[in-house]
């Protein structure tokens, strides 16, 4: 009898040490997770537009905004759905789609009529149709920071604002 009371005692140990251990992770785990919610932008920043149509301030400093560089080819019905889609975008500041189809008349009449949006589109013509053109110096780049995007590619607009505060802060650790 003396020996089940012995077996069941290093049992016991053996809970407290698991129960100790699950408890660490977990601790460690709530840590991580309140560092990691720090590198989010904050709800004031989070906040979407109310509208699409919704007219963005002109004021706003080129250093609290970044631009998109977008190349397109032959995929002008897909091009409008996404200017339309990054529209809503908080933080942008500009989009510069390079036209690459040669001999073409770009999208940017069709773009205009269909009515005021509230970051501008700026459609660059290219005389030969190159992977490169999107590497261009652009007179109209204005902002520090610069996403090129391909035309087929669809970020959520959550996404890049996410991604422009995280670049924004390590922007702002590497001036320091």
């Amino acid at each position: 009898m003396r020996c089940c009371h012995i077996c069941k005692l290093p049992g016991r140990v053996m809970g407290i040490r698991v129960l100790r251990f699950s408890l660490v992770v977990v601790l460690v785990l709530l840590l991580v997770a309140g560092a990691l919610t720090t590198l989010l932008p904050n709800a004031r920043e989070d906040k979407m537009p109310t509208s699409r149509r919704e007219i963005k301030s002109q004021s706003k400093s080129t250093l609290d905004s970044f631009t998109l560089i977008m190349q397109t080819y032959n995929r002008t019905d897909l091009l409008l759905r996404l200017l339309n889609h990054y529209q809503a975008v908080p933080h942008l500041h500009k989009v510069i789609v390079v036209w690459n189809n040669v001999g073409e008349k770009g999208p940017e009449a069709l773009w205009n009529s269909l009515g005021p949006h509230p970051v501008p589109v700026i459609f660059k013509p290219q005389a030969t149709n190159r992977m490169r053109n999107r590497l261009q110096v652009f007179p109209e780049l204005e902002t520090s920071a610069v996403l090129m995007v391909d035309d087929d590619m669809l970020i959520s607009a959550q996404d890049l604002a996410f991604a422009f505060s995280v670049w924004q802060v390590m922007h702002m650790v590497r001036l320091l």
